[in-house]
């Protein structure tokens, strides 16, 4: 799975936990609506919005994940299901936002994947959509996980047959977090062999801190989904973010 789970020094974890609490401010009136995480994978993203929403389900495709994220979850205002996001067992306009991170890219057929998330949300909804920039058109992915990743006009003509207004954003690493990033690229270099992940992680995270405070940055256990930034617009460092209107 490329949803790791929740842990407070892992800065992927961070990243993608930042995409939920960004999701949720480009949702006026969450506290009202019923909101649908598709590709939920461990479950913290909708933990979180459960935080904020008035209802969310979450569905993965792996029953074994859904359990899990039941027993680790156990908010009365979040829902976990396994169901296919190509066949979505909902009737239409079900949900008033959907959020989908880092999912499209795994989806064979995305132009139904798409036809059902604008089929379950109601009209008016918002769909808040997050995949990987494409290098460039018809690119193999270097991710082995990843069917495709899209060009910025390639995703959009994708999505314009379902939405009649799309903004557009981008994702990418603060000062901070580059910072810190930079400093664990260095501690990665010294591994050849890749015997760190033999290290328990908690251990290494601990190396990695400690070698980023003595070169002036900070601890991990400081990095928090302020540290990533969010702005309107495409730039080719950036995922790619649409925020559809049905």
């Amino acid at each position: 799975m490329e949803r790791r789970e929740a842990y407070p020094t892992d800065t992927q974890h961070i990243v993608n936990l930042s995409g939920y609490v960004w999701a949720a401010t480009q949702l006026p009136g969450i506290d009202q609506m019923r909101v649908l995480d598709i590709a939920c994978g461990t479950g913290y993203g909708s933990d979180y919005l459960a935080g904020v929403a008035r209802r969310v389900v979450g569905i993965d495709l792996e029953p074994a994940v859904v359990a899990r994220c039941r027993l680790r979850y156990p908010n009365a205002r979040a829902q976990f299901n396994a169901m296919d996001g190509t066949a979505l067992a909902f009737r239409s306009e079900t949900f008033d936002a959907i959020v989908s991170q880092d999912t499209i890219e795994h989806v064979q057929d995305d132009h139904r994947f798409v036809t059902e998330l604008s089929r379950v949300l109601r009209k008016g909804g918002t769909l808040v959509l997050f995949t990987p920039h494409g290098k460039e058109r018809g690119r193999r992915p270097e991710d082995p996980y990843h069917i495709r990743e899209y060009m910025p006009d390639e995703l959009r003509d994708l999505l314009m047959p379902h939405f009649s207004m799309i903004r557009w954003y981008g994702r990418r690493q603060g000062a901070r977090l580059k910072t810190v990033e930079g400093h664990l690229d260095a501690v990665r270099r010294w591994d050849p062999f890749a015997l760190r992940r033999v290290v328990p992680r908690r251990l290494r995270h601990w190396i990695g801190s400690l070698v980023s405070r003595l070169q002036g940055g900070t601890s991990l256990r400081k990095i928090l989904p302020k540290d990533i930034e969010y702005g309107e617009g495409i730039q080719e460092d950036t995922n790619l973010i649409a925020v559809c209107r049905k």
